[in-house]
């Protein structure tokens, strides 16, 4: 299985003894996890904003990353323009494309994606914001 980090996270997922993104890297390093990443112009802009280049290289390096076809992503993307709440059409285009069920996120008042993406009819995927969600980082399934 896939996550995808939000970029709200980022701050937290770099580091690696942040007590909610502890088990996260554990399932990552020692579990087979990997983190749906596309780089389309709006996702790397978030991990160049944030300044996640050096761990998004040392992710890639480490096998980590499941990178998934921007013109895909970019397509769905559009597809959603206009039908979902938030304005994360890239984030939930990317769960689609890439079949991905955990959303990696912490801040709760982002409800506009956490609603877009546990919908049934859209992602139908659930929300790990911290430790007390490990049981959502199953065994790894990406490609």
């Amino acid at each position: 299985m896939c996550v995808i980090v939000d970029t709200n996270t980022f701050h937290k997922f770099r580091k690696r003894n942040n007590e909610d993104m502890e088990p996260l890297w554990t399932w990552l390093e020692r579990r087979g996890g990997k983190i749906a990443y596309s780089d389309t112009e709006k996702l790397e802009k978030e991990w160049n904003r944030a300044g996640m280049q050096d761990l998004r290289e040392q992710l890639i390096q480490a096998g980590k990353l499941k990178k998934v076809p921007p013109q895909n992503v970019e397509e769905k993307a559009s597809e959603l323009t206009g039908m979902i709440s938030s304005d994360d059409e890239h984030i939930v285009a990317l769960a689609l494309v890439a079949g991905v069920k955990v959303l990696v996120s912490y801040r709760e008042g982002d409800s506009d994606l956490f609603d877009d993406f546990r919908d049934k009819n859209l992602v139908g995927g659930r929300v790990y914001t911290r430790k007390t969600h490990t049981h959502l980082l199953t065994k790894d399934m990406c490609p």
